[in-house]
């Protein structure tokens, strides 16, 4: 599988600027709409770049006093773990928590396997390079290869859990939340292509099973493709640059729509916890 390391700089590149710009812009609004109706008036007065560096400063200031204990609990707590939420739904929690924590772990290792293919020399693997390529260069790579699939299978998990929890009690929750059900079926979508990239994979480069079994659903799917007999190096680069740019430009678009409640809402946490401990 050739894929060019220069175009896999830029799509990397371009979606990170694209993320903080819109992450600098909007987290002024979501933390000035925590304040309540008693500082809005202080917020028009403040521009969006002196707001960022005061609730910036805020933070910095707290996070090495002692109070930096409540605020990292608060973090995980309210921001990763979601415990409010787990208090008011437990399934609706299972199904949050599968998909927050998928996606993340998603992400990251999808960032860190396209990093170390853009950073190996015409993006091959080879037993001198750094550690940092052989790990998630490749899905020979065992631990690559198990948290790329388990993080995926949680997506699954979490959309399948949604649509259990719609069918079967959708006359009692008669509200129906459009913006996480679209999300979901967006990430269950650039989940399935990335297995279909990692059953490419297996089978463009005679991948041996103790190593691909290590991705259980990438290596399944690869057993069922292998009876198409074509050449699956081009579809393993085309499969991949669908799911990277899928992913990538998914992310990066979070904070400019309906979806930044994925990124703002354990800021806002933090936030709200700052400010009980300043009171």
């Amino acid at each position: 599988m050739e894929l060019n390391s220069i175009s896999l700089w830029v799509i990397l590149s371009v979606s990170i600027f694209l993320f903080f710009l819109g992450f600098f812009f909007r987290i002024s609004i979501w933390l000035r709409g925590s304040d309540g109706a008693g500082n809005q008036r202080e917020g028009k007065d403040r521009s969006r770049i002196s707001r960022f560096f005061r609730y910036l400063g805020l933070f910095i200031k707290s996070i090495f006093s002692r109070r930096s204990g409540a605020i990292i609990k608060s973090f995980f707590a309210d921001g990763m773990i979601h415990r409010n939420l787990f208090r008011d739904s437990v399934l609706k929690w299972f199904i949050h928590i599968f998909m927050f924590m998928g996606l993340a772990s998603f992400f990251i290792i999808t960032v860190f396997h396209i990093a170390a293919i853009a950073a190996a020399p015409e993006g091959a693997v080879l037993d001198s390079s750094c550690w940092f390529i052989r790990v998630f260069g490749t899905l020979e790579n065992r631990f690559t290869a198990i948290v790329m699939d388990l993080s995926k299978l949680a997506i699954l998990g979490g959309a399948f859990i949604a649509v259990l929890r719609f069918a079967f009690l959708k006359k009692r929750f008669k509200s129906v939340e459009l913006k996480d059900k679209s999300a979901g079926v967006i990430i269950s979508a650039i989940a399935v292509s990335s297995f279909f990239y990692e059953a490419a994979f297996f089978l463009s480069g005679s991948v041996p099973v103790e190593r691909a079994a290590f991705a259980p659903a990438g290596f399944v799917l690869s057993r069922i493709l292998s009876f198409i007999g074509v050449d699956w190096a081009i579809p393993a680069a085309v499969f991949f640059y669908i799911y990277i740019i899928a992913l990538l430009l998914f992310t990066a678009l979070i904070p400019y729509g309906k979806y930044s409640h994925m990124v703002f809402g354990p800021i806002v946490a933090v936030y709200n916890k700052l400010k009980a401990l300043n009171q």
